[in-house]
């Protein structure tokens, strides 16, 4: 049966919301630039067809079309105004067509009507097939009107809007995979985090299962001999209370590990480096001396003062040295070592224990990860403690290295500053 994908209707939304956000955003310079666009373009025009009424308003309507200064003369005085080739200009006398200048759009039997040209106002006509836009003004006995034609401008404004949706289409198809690529980005951690979560869950429940199970039979087994005295069952009666301290030291890991993922803060103390490997070291050198193996501790020539979250870093060296210990066999040899490097101290953890697989190197540090070599030599354990080191360390900026070679042994190292901020 395919999974279905919870997160597939939030990624839907985030790419939905992205690609209206965006589109919005050009829709809104698009309307932006297109209507700058079309004022200065057609301002100009306007600005072109009220210079020339100005002009034709300052000069007497008896020159327009007089023999000693007309406007459209090349050889009349040069004190008479031109009309530029791209105006053209119509005067009316009573009524009457009294003056056309040369054009190739109006005639004596084609011309523009009158009533839907407002005066002293610019307007929008067509004729013909053409767009211009004009005005009309009197002087005196006479109405002139002055026209441009803007089907040029009106070319350049349709290719400017067919270059817009272009781009618009193209930029929308562009946010969209965009948007795709950043909502999986997006999810990806939310994903990693819920899965880590449904993990977290199945594998706490499954080392609860195994002490759970073994107090419940042994509280069967008490239950149907009631007749029976302590004595009788001290065997059953220990093996409870140990699994009773398991599930105490599991329940004190996930808390510890849980106040480390949301409690980030750190306390700053100046730690003298040689009395904290002393505080470590006394308790597993007789430790070791119990379960016959042997224990070096290998410290730096001077005395060291460091600024230190003094109870953090001692809960991750104890991590490393318990495991140490846990997973190296009697007569083997872990080693404890405080090196001096620069603005670092590392400490190194080396064992000659069963060493990690290949395999399961990359999810040592998984909460509630044993490899299934250690589930069946029966050691006890959580699968917490590396989990705890590597938040330990990611809020203390430490460094960690790995090395292991099956059936040999394991060094982890720690790279720790020696001035915390």
């Amino acid at each position: 049966m395919k999974r279905k994908d919870i997160f597939y209707k939030t990624k839907k939304n985030i790419i939905i919301i992205s690609v209206t956000i965006v589109f919005l955003c050009l829709f809104i310079f698009t309307v932006i630039t297109k209507t700058l666009y079309s004022s200065r373009l057609f301002n100009d025009v306007d600005r072109q067809i009220l210079q020339q009424k100005d002009m034709l308003e300052r000069i007497s309507p008896n020159s327009i079309n007089s023999n000693e200064g007309n406007i459209l003369d090349e050889k009349g005085p040069s004190k008479s105004p031109r009309i530029p080739p791209n105006i053209i200009v119509i005067v009316y006398e009573r009524g009457n067509i009294d003056f056309i200048s040369p054009n190739a759009y109006f005639n004596i039997t084609s011309l523009p009507d009158l009533a839907k040209i407002e005066k002293n106002k610019i307007s929008v006509i067509e004729h013909n097939g053409y767009t211009f836009r004009c005005t009309s003004f009197d002087n005196k006995q006479y109405n002139m009107q002055v026209f441009i034609n803007v089907n040029s401008e009106l070319k350049s404004m349709k290719q400017l809007t067919n270059a817009i949706v272009i781009s618009l289409i193209v930029l929308i198809i562009i946010a969209i995979i965009l948007s795709a690529y950043l909502a999986s980005r997006i999810i990806k951690p939310v994903r990693e985090a819920y899965n880590k979560q449904v993990f977290f869950v199945q594998d706490a429940s499954h080392e609860m299962r195994t002490p759970l199970a073994v107090i419940k039979g042994k509280l069967e087994l008490l239950a149907n001999s009631w007749g029976d005295t302590i004595d009788t069952h001290f065997e059953h009666i220990s093996k409870m209370m140990s699994e009773v301290r398991s599930l105490e030291k599991l329940n004190s890991d996930l808390l510890l590990l849980s106040k480390e993922d949301v409690d980030s803060s750190i306390n700053i103390t100046e730690v003298n480096l040689n009395d904290f490997i002393e505080d470590l070291s006394d308790f597993y050198e007789d430790l070791a001396d119990m379960q016959d193996k042997k224990f070096y501790v290998n410290k730096t020539k001077d005395n060291i003062k460091l600024q230190w979250d003094y109870n953090k870093i001692r809960r991750a060296t104890i991590i490393l040295i318990e495991n140490a210990f846990k997973y190296t066999s009697s007569k083997g040899e872990i080693t404890l070592t405080f090196e001096d490097i620069n603005k670092s101290i590392l400490i190194r953890v080396k064992d000659n224990g069963i060493g990690i697989k290949d395999e399961d190197k990359n999810r040592i540090f998984d909460r509630f990860f044993r490899s299934s070599d250690v589930r069946g030599k029966n050691i006890n354990g959580s699968g917490i403690g590396l989990s705890l080191l590597k938040s330990i360390c990611k809020t203390l900026e430490i460094g960690i290295k790995v090395g292991s070679q099956y059936g040999k042994g394991t060094e982890f190292i720690l790279n720790v500053p020696k001035v915390m901020k």
